[in-house]
């Protein structure tokens, strides 16, 4: 992926790669050492949502490994697929 500014995914809409609505771009996780995007954390939209891992309080866990494209939404697939 291009080289983002963190402030370009607050609260951006999060897509599945199939069109599903996943909910909005909570917080980031980074590696300290490297400064290297680890995971998006997702406030997940009321459906419920299963192929991604989630944090104590709820929140979907998208490996940065899964983001296929940043635009209006930042799209991803589930890990594996």
């Amino acid at each position: 992926m291009a080289m983002v500014l963190a402030t370009q995914l607050s609260s951006k809409p999060v897509l599945s790669a199939d069109g599903a609505e996943l909910g909005h771009v909570y917080n980031l996780t980074m590696d300290v050492k490297t400064g290297a995007l680890e995971a998006v954390l997702v406030e997940p939209s009321d459906q419920p949502i299963t192929g991604f891992e989630t944090t104590d309080n709820g929140r979907l866990r998208v490996p940065a490994r899964c983001i296929d494209d940043l635009s209006d939404f930042l799209i991803v697939r589930k890990p594996g697929e």
